[in-house]
């Protein structure tokens, strides 16, 4: 009888120990900033290290030489971008430190606390992406998304009506060298197929849950990058069928997410795939590169490796400067396009972001 009445005292004292603890190491404090207009349309983030925000100085502090090295601090994500050239039309939240390591995270759910996020990291609030995140990160493990961030939504209903959540997920997936190799052998690779569909399972699973809650909201659906066109790759898949079945197996990935957005209300796709070849093209008829550079006012942007604002991608093999402007841009356009209440980023804007972060010794141009 006693060790009965004990548990509920037990289980008291710990949820106790571990709220305090998380009140200690929860969210820091976001300083002194402008709110955002009240028109402004409330923009959130699930994903990976496509969506994470550079100037993280938790996840990339200073010195450390990953995303941008000696640029590092004019080295922006599309995220950052956004928020810089649409800071009167959308909110993707204050830009603050929250989340907790995995640990406390899941001893915080373990509680039925909805609001524990981690990892710990540097970011606008309404960004839950975070660098290395899988599929099953959207609604499974410590370190879930759509949870914290439906209870984000849930402080403000009527904003997120007119909102909009961006899922751009599935690169700790399906761009592994392993991964592509196998769907270069086979566009229907049982295992890698099995993958697909586990991300496919996850996204809607995600968007599920968002919808339930905020039907009203508009969610984005961003196909998958395909990684044979990274600099890291460019010695391997020397072929057209290889390259062939590479876009094949990654087409059914795309095409579950477009039928996913076709019978979700209020959804779309982004071609992601298609953005790159709008602007860089891709490799020719026998498999080498043959990519086109991309001018943005002074500077020549090549699908080349380097932390130099020139290069598309990063010497860590992230998108670059002027990548993620474009990529901003692009997203921006998307958003206007299904009835946001947002301008689209014109080229004239793009060039005088990028320019104004090229060094003034004219090094990397």
């Amino acid at each position: 009888m006693g060790a009965v009445l004990a548990r509920p005292r037990r289980q008291h004292l710990l949820g106790a120990a571990v709220l305090s603890m998380l009140a200690a190491l929860g969210g820091g404090a976001a300083g002194a900033q402008t709110p955002p207009p009240a028109a402004a349309v409330p923009i959130a983030v699930l994903g990976d290290s496509l969506s994470h925000s550079y100037q993280d100085a938790v996840s990339f502090p200073p010195g450390s030489g990953q995303r941008g090295g000696a640029f590092h601090e004019r080295t922006f994500q599309w995220t950052e971008v956004l928020a810089r050239l649409r800071a009167g039309a959308l909110d993707p939240g204050p830009w603050e430190t929250d989340g907790q390591n995995r640990l406390l995270a899941r001893a915080g759910q373990a509680l039925g606390l909805a609001a524990v996020r981690a990892p710990r990291k540097q970011d606008y609030r309404y960004n839950m992406a975070y660098s290395g995140a899988p599929c099953t990160a959207l609604t499974h493990g410590a370190s879930r998304q759509v949870q914290p961030l439906l209870h984000l939504m849930a402080q403000a209903p009527a904003r997120w009506r007119r909102g909009v959540v961006v899922i751009r997920i599935g690169m700790a997936q399906m761009a592994p060298q392993d991964f592509l190799d196998g769907l270069a052998l086979d566009a229907n690779a049982p295992a890698e197929h099995r993958a697909i569909a586990g991300c496919l399972s996850e996204v809607e699973q995600a968007v599920g849950l968002i919808r339930a809650a905020h039907p009203l909201t508009h969610i984005v659906l961003v196909g998958i990058f395909d990684d044979s066109n990274a600099p890291l790759h460019f010695d391997r898949w020397r072929s057209r069928p290889a390259l062939d079945n590479i876009a094949r197996g990654l087409d059914r990935y795309d095409a579950g997410l477009r039928e996913l957005a076709a019978r979700t209300p209020h959804a779309s796709f982004f071609d992601d795939r298609a953005w790159f070849r709008s602007l860089w093209g891709g490799r020719g008829a026998e498999g080498a590169p043959a990519y086109r550079s991309v001018r943005i006012g002074s500077l020549e942007v090549t699908n080349s490796m380097g932390d130099e604002p020139r290069h598309a991608v990063l010497a860590d093999d992230h998108w670059g400067l002027a990548a993620n402007a474009l990529w901003a841009q692009a997203m921006s356009r998307h958003l206007a396009g299904v009835g946001l209440p947002v301008r689209p980023i014109d080229d004239a804007e793009v060039r005088r972001f990028v320019e104004a972060q090229l060094p003034a010794s004219g090094a990397g141009r």
